[in-house]
């Protein structure tokens, strides 16, 4: 490097990655040595973060001696910045991830210098990623970059120390626990840190260490929430990301990137592209959890409001007493179906009323519980015989109406038998007596009709003329 306060900057910035990274191993090796008193799963877990410390120090090395000991003075795009600086920051997560994990999870496990050692460690490893972002600022966009961030930094430690201890539990409601969350990162360090972190939240965390993989699964599986790496060989985040756009909206699947990538305008490409939120690596298991919780919440709630209009939505256009299609919502299909006619964009069709014969008789022998039965009984056979597209609906007291999408007498003729013949057959059983009923009916085709009230008027007239004539009997036109 040709400037000498270049020369100084990289060397101090050299010595505040250095200078931590050699106190984690040395407190990670003193914890070492005293770990013949913990069991397996512990002894894991600490090898867990002296591998993730010889790995940070490796790609610093490698990424120091290319572009600070050779003839580049700086990165040469904002993609490498953001390749760099995630390579560099992806360890940390193991040595920040496992720790925390370890003073969560077996604090009362763990001797208390140990416990305290560990968050010496987790202290430090925050040191280290102020020194990488130093670092890759420095290559890209020189001295400038850093005297600026130094004095930013200054001002944000004396506010947040004048503050003190922060406590803070986070609160899991009961709608978004045992949600499904898929984990995607090809470093199985990253995937095992936040399925951990997760599970302790009463999540349900599945992995995938591909973006081929994470695909094939969302595909076979429902998933509440995505965990999504952006940097992945093969299939990356941004592709997955994309796909999975095409098949989900945002609301019923959100996908939450996961990346060292932490400039605005990587993180403004991942939400155009439909992402739902973004997390920066090293991730902090306290940001981590909140984002989880407030994207499940707010998913659970569109879900719920969902459930409440589509419940209010029923109610509106359902008989209560029956669970059949009501008045309103029998004569807006109707309406609706024969505007098309006249726009010639549906085939000719048929109404049908249908009334109950004697239903007086019936109320006032056997009371108005038992009417209610019989008319319950009458709509279970006839939406068995009348289904979609086909509509059948109680549009008040005994009385129904049909809308049959087809313009075929004998096929209305069969219809209607069908559902006269086995009323006329059945019988309801109320309070140790068996009734019997029969039903009459009038059926008007829209090609004879210039309305939908010419039409209903039509029909409802040969009904008359089926009662009139002896009752038990459809009319599909005036002589029969």
């Amino acid at each position: 490097m040709n400037s000498k306060k270049e020369k100084i900057i990289l060397t101090q910035i050299k010595q505040d990655f250095t200078t931590p990274v050699d106190a984690i191993s040395d407190y990670i090796n003193l914890i070492i040595d005293g770990s013949d008193i913990y069991d397996d799963e512990i002894s894991e877990e600490f090898e867990n973060i002296k591998k993730s410390a010889k790995t940070l120090r490796v790609n610093f090395n490698e990424a120091f001696l290319e572009f600070a000991e050779t003839k580049r003075k700086k990165i040469n795009s904002d993609e490498e910045a953001s390749i760099l600086r995630h390579d560099l920051r992806t360890p940390l997560n193991g040595i920040i991830g496992y720790s925390e994990i370890l003073i969560e999870d077996y604090e009362d496990d763990i001797d208390e210098k140990h416990n305290e050692d560990l968050s010496h460690i987790i202290d430090l490893a925050k040191e280290i990623e102020g020194a990488i972002s130093r670092f890759v600022e420095f290559l890209k966009d020189g001295a400038r970059s850093i005297e600026n961030e130094d004095d930013s930094n200054e001002s944000a430690d004396n506010l947040f120390s004048s503050l003190g201890k922060i406590e803070y539990k986070l609160e899991i409601i009961e709608e978004i626990k045992n949600a499904k969350i898929l984990v995607v990162d090809d470093i199985k360090t990253n995937c095992d840190v936040l399925k951990r972190r997760l599970e302790s939240n009463e999540f349900i965390v599945d992995v995938s260490m591909s973006g081929k993989e994470a695909l094939e699964k969302i595909n076979q599986q429902k998933y509440d929430l995505i965990l999504l790496d952006v940097l992945m060989p093969e299939v990356n985040g941004l592709e997955v990301l994309i796909k999975v756009r095409e098949q989900y909206s945002a609301d019923k699947l959100p996908i939450i990137m996961v990346s060292s990538f932490d400039d605005v305008e990587s993180i403004s490409k991942c939400i155009q592209l439909g992402a739902s939120d973004y997390l920066s690596k090293p991730v902090n298991s306290t940001i981590l959890a909140q984002k989880v919780a407030s994207t499940l919440e707010r998913k659970a709630l569109r879900e719920r409001e969902e459930q409440l209009l589509s419940e209010l939505h029923r109610q509106a256009i359902t008989d209560e007493m029956t669970g059949i299609p009501n008045r309103r919502y029998v004569f807006d299909i109707l309406e609706k179906s024969f505007l098309e006619i006249e726009k010639e964009s549906k085939e000719h069709f048929a109404t049908a009323i249908f009334d109950i014969d004697h239903f007086k008789n019936v109320n006032d022998t056997y009371g108005h519980a038992a009417g209610d039965e019989i008319i319950k009984k009458v709509s279970s056979i006839a939406t068995s015989v009348i289904s979609a597209p086909d509509i059948f609906g109680r549009i008040g007291g005994e009385e129904f109406l049909a809308v049959i999408f087809n313009n075929s007498k004998e096929h209305l003729q069969q219809i209607c038998e069908k559902v006269r013949s086995t009323v006329e057959n059945d019988e309801t059983l109320f309070d140790n007596q068996k009734i019997r009923v029969t039903i009459s009916g009038g059926v008007c085709f829209t090609d004879e009709s210039t309305s939908v009230s010419d039409m209903v008027n039509k029909a409802d007239e040969r009904l008359y003329l089926a009662k009139k004539n002896g009752r038990n009997k459809f009319y599909l036109n005036e002589g029969e």
